[in-house]
């Protein structure tokens, strides 16, 4: 576990439906090491979004461990696991996410402000500007992401969740609102990104092309890892 920054261990995750009860997890165990993308691809309804919201912090298992950076995250209080996500998780929705009133820049400044401090101040403006640089939307820092296409927009998401300098970057169909060339575009954009940080990353897709640069490919089938699937 020394080198790895996220451990699943066990997960089990239900729903109640009425009276129902709905298994969507069901004894998930898999980790993923620093430099390291897992792409985790699987049917609709087979628990991909749910596994990838537990690894987030964004929702508790049932019952299993989750582990980010060696910290075991299940049992903490809702402050600390609030404070785990802002400074160690980055997210790529695949939805963007980008606040419509406030500046692509202002966006961007957002991953810092809420993962690491300084608000809009002189620094992380500059390190947001830096950030545009390098995915080629310095030029645009000051258009509404309304003005954006979607590629443009996706790669500004990128951008912001990387402003925080997190361990664990994960993602929810980043390219799944993209043609098939600003989809490869907006990929290029986060592996390089993720392998020059050293991030460890999960990518939850549909999309063979983008499961394919991955190191690894975990396939749900009805909330378990099937094994035999599993791409080393």
């Amino acid at each position: 576990m020394a080198d790895d920054v996220l451990v699943l261990e066990g997960i089990e995750k239900s729903y109640h439906d009425g009276e129902r009860l709905l298994p969507v997890l069901q004894g998930v165990d898999f980790s993923v090491a620093a430099g390291e993308a897992v792409a985790v691809i699987g049917r609709s309804g087979s628990g991909k979004s749910t596994m990838l919201n537990l690894a987030g912090l964004l929702d508790r298992p049932d019952s299993g461990e989750i582990y980010i950076g060696g910290q075991c995250c299940s049992q903490m209080n809702d402050a600390a696991r609030t404070v785990m996500r802002g400074r160690e998780i980055g997210f790529v929705f695949q939805n963007y996410h980008m606040l419509a009133d406030f500046s692509v820049l202002e966006n961007v400044m957002l991953g810092a402000a809420v993962g690491r401090g300084g608000g809009f101040g002189r620094a992380n403006r500059l390190r947001a500007l830096e950030w545009l640089e390098r995915v080629g939307l310095a030029e645009r820092c000051r258009h509404r992401p309304t003005q954006l296409s979607g590629g443009e927009q996706q790669r500004a998401a990128i951008a912001r969740s990387l402003m925080a300098e997190p361990r664990l970057l994960l993602c929810d169909e980043p390219t799944g609102n993209l043609d098939v060339a600003t989809g490869e575009e907006v990929a290029g954009w986060l592996w390089e990104a993720a392998r020059e940080a050293g991030m460890a990353m999960v990518i939850v897709t549909h999309e063979s092309a983008l499961a394919d640069r991955a190191d690894r490919i975990l396939r749900l089938v009805d909330g378990r890892l099937d094994r035999r699937e599993v791409r080393a």
